[in-house]
């Protein structure tokens, strides 16, 4: 009878797309972490077959019983590896639940600091940490490491609980990659909406589906994780702004919520700023119809803001 595998504490997936040398420092990173009680998953969203060879064969050649390496039939993008991880952590019957981009590193003491800290706080939904930025090269910045925890909400955060929700509308405080989830929270919160698919905002609709039921996080003003921010990055290519995907999916996941006090205002600044977004994007594509429209549903969510008047004015210009 064949034993069966041990039940691993922390399951961490690491999503890779054509990033061979940079996921071979993450997958490193992890297994200097003085956290033995993990199992981790590497995989590739249908990368070049060289790139994903190179990786495939650089987990084998590990002999860690603790790394797999899967390679996905297409590139089902973040919303796609990140199902697929979360059922795999099921199945793992892990406690926590980890996702670590393949361009980002940890230090050798988080993964414990992390795990105490969840299980001294039971109510806690996730774990974070300051995180450093390093450039292609894994070179740390200081200005970009400044730029990021101010912009961030960080600056003036305390170790301790924190509101998921209203800091997440308000400055984007806790991102994905590296954050350590409790699987139960998760599992409470229904993980994304069943109607969301591709890239982005993956990361935006997990939180919220956090913060929607109420949830508190954990933080650690403790600088534990590097965040590498270079051309390539998800942020760098998608174009946020003026990507139709990626606007029409955000205004979804806002449109259909509604909160009140601070997050409600917050929900509703954000939505402003979209429609905006939608309306400029509507008005490249020769879409006047659709781009007043956007541009009154702005005024609608923030009639306080000059900004989207001053759109809803330029739109009016443009009528043919």
């Amino acid at each position: 009878m064949t034993p069966s595998a041990p039940v691993r504490r922390l399951f961490v997936g690491i999503p890779t797309y054509n990033r061979p040398d940079m996921v071979r420092e993450t997958i490193e990173s992890l297994r200097q972490s003085d956290l033995t009680d993990f199992v981790a998953i590497v995989s590739d969203n249908a990368s070049s077959p060289e790139a994903a060879d190179s990786v495939a064969d650089f987990v084998k050649s590990l002999c860690d019983d603790r790394f797999s390496f899967v390679r996905q039939p297409a590139n089902g993008g973040e919303y796609g590896q990140g199902r697929y991880f979360f059922a795999e952590a099921e199945t793992a019957g892990a406690e926590y639940f980890m996702i670590l981009h393949d361009d980002d590193l940890l230090d050798p003491d988080y993964l414990t600091g992390a795990l105490n800290a969840l299980d001294a706080a039971p109510d806690a939904a996730l774990y974070i940490v300051n995180p450093r930025l390093i450039d292609e090269a894994g070179t740390i910045s200081a200005e970009m490491t400044e730029t990021y925890l101010r912009d961030h909400g960080r600056m003036a955060g305390q170790v301790g609980y924190f509101p998921i929700l209203e800091p997440l509308l308000d400055t984007g405080f806790t991102p994905i990659s590296g954050t350590v989830f409790r699987r139960s929270a998760l599992v409470q919160s229904g993980f994304v909406d069943e109607d969301c698919f591709g890239n982005f905002p993956f990361e935006l609709n997990v939180l919220l589906r956090l913060g929607d039921l109420g949830l508190r996080g954990w933080f650690e003003p403790e600088t534990k994780l590097s965040v590498r921010y270079h051309r390539d990055s998800l942020r760098n290519t998608l174009g946020l702004m003026q990507n139709p995907a990626v606007v029409g999916t955000m205004l979804t996941l806002l449109e259909r919520r509604a909160y009140t006090g601070f997050a409600e205002k917050r929900r509703r600044i954000i939505l402003s700023r979209l429609y905006r977004a939608r309306a400029e994007i509507a008005i490249g594509q020769g879409e006047r119809a659709r781009a007043q429209k956007d541009a009154r549903l702005a005024c609608r969510a923030r009639p306080q803001s000059i900004s989207a008047w001053k759109t809803r004015f330029l739109m009016s210009l443009r009528r043919s």
